[in-house]
């Protein structure tokens, strides 16, 4: 089951965000530009935190955490250092510790106003909706469904109609047995993605549909994404 879930959100993740790495010799560069800065100037709270990110991009788990919590030591309440740590814990598969962060993330994003601020005077951060979402995916791998199920919706509420959001939480859905829901999340990200015109994901959908037994959406959706062009009158 782990395993499932890791590949779903791989391919997520690979269909909507993701970004070439820097080659070998550029990356060895870039952490050593940043190892040397924070040598130089290891209060420089930033520097830690951008210095764990070229970590996490190497996939130095282990480095990538600790400058974080060395950044989180220099400032407790930073906000985007949980954050980062927390997702080099769930690329250790380390649930429980990035369910922590992610939680600590969250706390610190809304101790000026709480959730409602985000909703509705302030744009939210991408690393604070990231919090939700990673938390509920965390909280899958642990098998807590539907504490996860509840995260990407309060993601959703931040990021309205996001069909990456409603992909995953229909397939969290459709883990815990909630078929109805599970169904209409991945028919609207199906009709989102169709729109968009970006086939891979709608078509996965579609699939996810069929065995639910949701023909009918699963239609909707290949129509939405191939419409049929109307007949010519002429000649």
């Amino acid at each position: 089951m782990l395993k499932t879930l890791a590949a779903l959100f791989a391919f997520a993740a690979a269909t909507l965000l993701a970004q070439p790495l820097p080659n070998e010799a550029r990356l060895q560069q870039e952490i050593k530009k940043y190892e040397t800065i924070v040598a130089d100037n290891p209060r420089d709270i930033e520097m830690w935190h951008e210095l764990a990110g070229v970590y996490h991009t190497a996939e130095m788990w282990d480095k990538a955490i600790e400058a974080e919590s060395q950044a989180i030591k220099l400032h407790p309440k930073f906000a985007v250092a949980f954050y980062g740590r927390g997702k080099a814990k769930m690329s250790k598969q380390d649930y429980v510790g990035a369910c922590d962060d992610f939680s600590a993330s969250i706390r610190r994003f809304e101790l000026r106003g709480g959730l409602d601020l985000y909703l509705t005077l302030e744009q939210p951060s991408d690393p604070y909706i990231d919090s939700y979402r990673s938390r509920g995916v965390a909280l899958a791998h642990l098998d807590r469904y539907n504490e996860g199920i509840a995260d990407l919706a309060t993601a959703l509420r931040l990021r309205k109609d996001d069909p990456r959001l409603l992909y995953e939480k229909g397939y969290l859905e459709e883990k815990a047995g909630r078929k109805d829901d599970a169904i209409a999340d991945y028919q609207r990200s199906g009709l989102i993605y169709a729109e968009a015109s970006a086939k891979k994901p709608a078509e996965e959908c579609a699939v996810h549909l069929e065995s639910l037994g949701a023909q009918s959406q699963a239609a909707a959706v290949r129509a939405k994404l191939d419409p049929k062009k109307p007949k010519s009158d002429l000649p």
